[in-house]
């Protein structure tokens, strides 16, 4: 089978681009959209729906959560926060047991 490359570049962008707005404004859902995020870019049409793609595979993967009251507000899953280092579980069971 022969091995294809993949360009990363706009899947990168947007996983940064969404990562960092949710990791600023945790725990409290954030709107992600396409013109949240980029909103000097509207016009490119290939970007907003690389955009898309992104926001369909981290609720695939369980890294964000889509916020009931919003059409574009998501929030990072505790599968989210590990992917950065943060151990939620560890973080409250050490919130509960200080002495």
């Amino acid at each position: 089978m022969m091995a294809m490359d993949v360009d990363f570049t706009r899947f990168d962008e947007s996983v940064q681009a969404i990562f960092t707005c949710l990791l600023a404004n945790y725990p409290v859902a954030s709107p992600i959209g396409f013109a949240d995020v980029f909103p000097q870019e509207q016009a490119d049409t290939e970007k907003r729906e690389a955009h898309i793609g992104v926001i369909a595979y981290l609720k695939h993967e369980n890294l964000i959560a889509h916020e009931t009251g919003s059409a574009s507000s998501f929030i990072l899953t505790k599968s989210g926060l590990a992917l950065i280092g943060k151990d939620m579980d560890s973080h409250i069971w050490n919130l509960l047991n200080d002495d």
